[in-house]
């Protein structure tokens, strides 16, 4: 099960894979790039939808739940850096990469 969560002033060149993302009643861990399907393409409504996803290198990304708690619609969020390893956008170059070939 999953669900969707859309925040603004985060782009994936500023997130790196296991920052946290702290809400006022839980926390979230950045796990990796997000990666379109044809079921993407299907809820945009267009045939492309997840090539020019990831042509536009702006996947988003996935979140695991670090703590659990209730999260609302207009909350602020703080980012606890993780350890500095690979950035979202580089995860997703890498994977971007892969099916080129």
């Amino acid at each position: 099960l999953g669900e969707n969560l859309t925040i603004d002033g985060l782009l994936e060149t500023e997130v790196w894979i296991g920052d946290l993302l702290h809400f006022p009643g839980c926390s979230l861990r950045v796990t990796a790039p997000r990666e379109p399907c044809y079921k993407f393409n299907a809820v945009m409504g267009l045939r492309d939808a997840g090539r020019l996803m990831m042509e536009a290198l702006c996947p988003g990304f996935y979140l695991a739940v670090a703590q659990s708690g209730p999260i609302e619609a207009g909350q602020t969020f703080t980012l606890e850096p993780g350890t500095r390893g690979l950035r979202v956008s580089e995860a997703f170059a890498t994977k971007r990469l892969k099916h080129l070939r």
